[in-house]
Formats: structure tokens, sequence, C-alpha cells
């Protein structure tokens, strides 16, 4: 399945690489970041690494409430929580644009606090809520919804959406 979906506004492909990616290790996360332009330097710690990680947990769970799913822990209290660490806060522009920025991510952390702001940028601009988690249980990779009504629960029609129209056809047939 590919990592971007036609449909994906060219503003969210990072943050949906992100939401969809499975980073085993650091390695595989900076790899990511300097592959997406977030990293002058290839440094990064083991403590940058669980800030990403806590920030796509919270993110892929409230993916999954947008599927009507119940979500894992309070992914709200985490970003938050992640909204005081990296110190985000509005910055008003010379002609009274509003801008969100995150002050203390500098360094390491600037990968971590650019990803946070694509997804409160998201959230601003109303976009948020069509990203998704698959509902294949087999699946749950991150999709971003951009049918007309935003009614898509699974992330390919052709592949996890038929399997498991199959299977529910075979259970009531069995039934």
């Amino acid at each position: 399945m590919p990592e971007h979906r036609p449909g994906t506004p060219g503003e969210y492909y990072v943050l949906e690489s992100f939401l969809w990616r499975e980073f085993e290790d650091v390695g595989e996360w900076l790899e990511w970041t300097v592959e997406h332009k977030l990293a002058r330097t290839a440094t990064s710690t083991r403590e940058v690494f669980e800030h990403a990680m806590a920030l796509r947990r919270a993110l892929r769970s409230m993916e999954a409430e947008h599927n009507d799913e119940r979500g894992e822990g309070s992914p709200v209290s985490a970003i938050n929580k992640l909204i005081d660490e990296l110190g985000v806060h509005p910055s008003i522009e010379a002609l009274g644009g509003v801008e969100l920025i995150a002050s203390h991510a500098t360094g390491r952390l600037a990968p971590v606090g650019a990803v946070l702001l694509m997804a409160l940028k998201a959230m601003s601009n109303g976009d948020w809520w069509r990203f998704k988690l698959c509902r294949d249980p087999d699946c749950r990779a991150s999709f971003y919804d951009s049918t007309k009504n935003g009614a898509k629960t699974w992330c390919s029609a052709e592949g996890c959406g038929s399997r498991n129209k199959m299977r529910r056809l075979r259970e009531r047939q069995n039934g």
C-alpha cells in the first residue's frame, strides 16, 4: 500500500507519512526526519524518539476516534503535554496573521515540534477529522479521507474494504 493516497493535499504529505510509517527504532526515525528535511543533521536520541512516538500514538488514537472507534489512553492529554514541553504558542505576523511556533523545539527536538505543528494546523484548518485509521484489524494504516462526505472507513476499497465485505458476506451465509 502506498504511503500517500490520491487526494491527500500536499501540505499534509509529511504528517500522513509520519502517521502511516511504523518506526522500529531511533535509526528509522532519524532516516525519516532527514528524508523529509525535518533534521539538518543526522543526530537523534532515544529521548527524542520517545517524544516522537508519544506524539504518534496520541495522534493515531485520535484518528481511530474519527472512524468511530475507541482510541487508546488519553490522546488529548498527551498532546497538551507535548504542547507545553515544546513551548507551542501563537505568533502574530506583520499583517495580522497568526502562526503557531514551538519555541522549545530546537535542535534535536525540532522534527517533533514540526510534526506537532503540522497536526495542530490540520486541526485548526478543520481538516484533522479526515485523518483516520483503517478499520481492518490486520491493517490499521493511517490515511487521509479525501472523499466528499468523509465517510471512508478503509484505507483501500480494493484491499481492506473488499476483504472485510467478503468476510461479512461469508459470516451471513454461514450464519
